[in-house]
């Protein structure tokens, strides 16, 4: 029997809640409406792409709260209900991409018992936002069309918009400005790419089968949703501070490690945006300074992890190879 006392938990804000989930399906509506109008669909066909865009983006991150709420409740940890955060949809010819969310966050009002609960409420989520994105992905891509595309066998690891490519187009400028030769300027940008990640591959060959050379996948609205949710479960599962990954690593090495480990992931992270896709440079930058690399104790630090959850941290850390997405977004 738990030696644990149940936590009275506060009123839920239900109205709160409620109305930015509503704010929420509006603007992830008007988003893959938006994107559905760009990949050829019209009139009711673009409406109806754009409600299941809105409703798997929503079945993700609902899912991957949820999975954290429930096993915090399950140790007795006094928490919210998932927040989810509404943002200003994708509007065409401004050059903003946006999926109409933040995401979602729940807010955890009392401290982690063991490392074994710590495991289990920080990979619940990615887990459970997982299990739900993998139908709806495989749905998605039943319902998109192979096409010819300029962007077909583009590197996998190194796009076209970098800080080392940004530097060197910069270094070029300056040299021309000195030399007081007429700058040329850049060709737009003719194509958007969603950058890959294995899972999203595998995917792809188990429903649409090998791709002809030259040709790739106009993905539908629902499977670029769905990829959305990878990429937010991608990005949580990184071992830095209070992230769901970061809960899991300091969980298995300890304060120190955890710390160290952060370090490590966050100078990754800062080499992917020079190297990679200047995204990451955004998401260094708030790991880095806004979410950092400290993570709270638990209350009983000499409860060692279990056999079991070593296994989930392991299929934690599965998971984020699978959904890494190297080049995140990317234009030519």
């Amino acid at each position: 029997m738990s030696s644990e006392v149940a936590i009275p938990l506060p009123p839920q804000r239900w109205l709160l809640h409620l109305s930015l989930l509503g704010l929420t399906f509006a603007t992830t509506t008007l988003t893959g409406f938006v994107l559905a109008t760009g990949s050829g669909f019209v009139g009711q066909t673009a409406v109806l792409a754009g409600v299941g865009f809105a409703l798997t983006v929503l079945a993700i991150l609902l899912s991957h709260e949820m999975g954290h709420y429930v096993f915090a409740r399950i140790h007795r940890v006094d928490t919210s209900l998932p927040y989810v955060i509404p943002f200003p949809p994708v509007l065409p010819g401004l050059g903003m991409v946006s999926f109409g969310t933040l995401g979602a966050v729940i807010r955890m009002r009392s401290p982690i018992s063991t490392a074994d609960a710590l495991v289990d409420i920080g990979a619940a989520g990615p887990i459970a936002g997982a299990i739900v994105a993998l139908p709806l992905l495989a749905l998605g891509l039943a319902w998109s069309t192979v096409i010819p595309s300029p962007t077909a066998g583009e590197s996998f690891w190194f796009g076209h918009q970098t800080l080392w490519t940004f530097g060197s187009e910069a270094v070029v400028h300056l040299r021309a400005w000195l030399a007081h030769v007429p700058v040329v300027p850049p060709v737009a940008a003719h194509a958007v790419s969603f950058g890959d990640n294995l899972l999203m591959r595998l995917m792809t060959r188990l429903v649409l089968g090998p791709l002809p050379p030259g040709y790739d996948v106009q993905v539908h609205p629902v499977a670029e949703a769905a990829w959305f949710g990878l990429l937010v479960t991608s990005f949580n599962l990184f071992p830095i501070g209070q992230l769901d990954g970061g809960h899991v690593s300091y969980a298995v090495f300890g304060e120190r490690g955890h710390r160290w480990i952060g370090r490590a992931a966050s100078w990754a992270l800062l080499l992917l945006a020079i190297f990679s896709s200047f995204g990451w440079m955004l998401w260094w930058f708030v790991t880095r300074w806004v979410i950092g690399f400290t993570h709270p104790p638990v209350r009983n630090a000499t409860v060692k992890l279990g056999a079991l959850r070593m296994a989930i941290a392991v299929i934690s850390l599965l998971l984020l190879v699978l959904t890494f997405v190297p080049t995140l977004i990317d234009q030519f």
